[in-house]
């Protein structure tokens, strides 16, 4: 099956139409999209980034500014962001921008955005605009933005038992659900027992002695966050597809309400500059900051013109809570540290519906990651990655649903892939994932059971790759 896969993929480097597997491209070049026998079709990637990328990204009138001065700023920058913090919201959700002037500031501390409608922007994110340099050699986060971990779920509703397909809006239920038009649900699909077996997945490490390796039950469960357009007595409709099918041969899926009302909105950083200190006798010096810009339960914002430079890690990281999130026209420059596990992670996600556009890194190890049984829509858009010393891509646990559009990998690899005990256990990494005119050296997509891999419009290497059984029509 992967074979075909590779055939679809030169075709359309050569110019050619698609066979018709999955989809065809019309003679007005509108793509038509094919639904397999049993519902199944490629995901709709398209609802990614802040306000679901209906809106542009605005620009926030600034209530404070802080001017440059010599010594440590941490306390004057975070003052500003407290004050702002307390204003009212208008009517749009924002209580203002905190607007640094040029200049290059020590910041010896983290700066913090805890509440919601704060915008942090700098005046520049070259050598002579704002710069935030990160001092000492403490590896503390730079810049987190941090709502509060309080979700609250309520109900438990099971889907009917039926098979839900690929890119379904329409869920299943049993008589009697109570949902309605306007909740915030959270569907999640078990990885029971019986599911690891039918993939193989209850294999994974144990030919080896390394328990972090083992997929057990209940470890790679999946969880979306969608919101009901619309309620019959045996169905809701939401708002947003599924990036994969949900089974009831190896599980009860179910849905709950919930609230998040520590969860920040409507908060960003932008055009500024992060710049770690490091001991410059070290290249490899690691006891100097790790992270630019950290974000967690947060639901729409960005992270735009950003540079950061000699961080350990990532320039931008957005942790699990993050959701309808934008990170665009932003570069990780000459990061210092070792070069493994945990490191050069430029830009990664472990959020859901999140977006990164025109970004850039160099010399990373996995410049643009999806971590471990993330749920999808997620997207890179026009991204560009030069001379990595690993590859980008999905990095273990079945994550789903993402798109690497245009994506350039210069001297490296795209992988969405079957690692096994690769990255303590990473398995079948990514599914129901898309590449679509992708520039790369190498690119390894495998073909997983009950799900898909797909790539359009492709130049690279296909390296052999790991096959099983897929879908009927695949």
């Amino acid at each position: 099956m992967f074979y075909r896969l590779c055939m679809v993929v030169l075709c359309l480097c050569a110019g050619i139409k698609t066979s018709g597997q999955s989809l065809t491209i019309a003679p007005d070049s509108r793509i038509q999209y094919r639904t397999f026998e049993n519902g199944d079709r490629i995901p709709d990637y398209s609802y990614c980034g802040y306000q679901v990328s209906n809106v542009p990204i605005p620009w926030v009138e600034a209530k404070v500014k802080v001017s440059y001065f010599e010594g440590d700023a941490t306390g004057r920058i975070q003052q500003a962001i407290d004050y702002v913090s307390a204003l009212p919201m208008n009517a749009e959700g924002f209580r203002g921008a905190v607007q640094l002037e040029k200049g290059i500031y020590r910041v010896d501390g983290s700066l913090h955005i805890t509440q919601s409608g704060v915008v942090l922007r700098g005046s520049g994110y070259d050598e002579d605009g704002t710069v935030l340099v990160g001092a000492g050699v403490d590896r503390s986060t730079l810049i987190r933005i941090a709502g509060q971990e309080d979700c609250v779920l309520w109900d438990s509703i099971p889907v009917a038992s039926q098979y839900v397909p690929l890119n379904a809006t329409v869920i299943p239920l049993n008589e009697g659900h109570n949902l309605k038009a306007g909740d915030k649900i959270r569907i999640t699909r078990p990885s029971t027992t019986e599911w690891l077996q039918s993939i193989g997945a209850d294999k994974i490490g144990f030919y080896v002695d390394y328990q972090l390796t083992h997929w057990e039950a209940g470890d790679f469960d999946l969880r979306w966050e969608r919101t009901v357009v619309e309620a019959s007595s045996t169905s809701v409709t939401i708002d947003v597809p599924l990036t994969n099918a949900l089974d009831p041969a190896y599980g009860q899926s179910y849905i709950h309400r919930y609230r998040w009302n520590g969860r920040l909105k409507n908060v960003g950083v932008e055009n500024l500059r992060c710049v770690s200190e490091y001991n410059p006798a070290n290249p490899k010096d690691e006891n100097h900051r790790w992270m630019a810009i950290t974000v967690e339960n947060v639901e729409d914002g960005w992270v735009r013109r950003v540079t950061g430079k000699h961080f350990v890690s990532s320039i931008v990281a957005l942790w699990e809570g993050v959701r309808r999130f934008t990170v665009e026209d932003c570069k990780s420059l000459h990061p210092v540290g070792e070069i493994g596990g945990y490191r050069r992670y430029a830009f990664q996600t472990l959020g859901q519906q999140t977006l990164f556009q025109r970004c850039y890194a160099e010399y990373g190890y996995h410049d643009f990651s999806v971590g471990p049984s993330v749920s999808g829509p997620n997207a890179f858009v026009q991204c560009y990655s030069y001379h990595p010393y690993s590859f980008s891509g999905t990095l273990g646990g079945w994550s789903n649903g993402i798109l690497f559009d245009r994506v350039t990998v210069d001297g490296g690899a795209l992988k969405i892939s079957f690692r096994d005990v690769d990255g303590q256990g990473g398995g079948w990494s990514g599914v129901n994932s898309l590449c679509w005119e992708c520039r790369v050296p190498q690119l390894h997509l495998d073909a997983p059971p009950q799900a898909y891999n797909w790539a359009f419009g492709t130049w690279g290497r296909v390296t052999e790759a790991v096959t099983m059984k897929c879908p009927a029509g695949f």
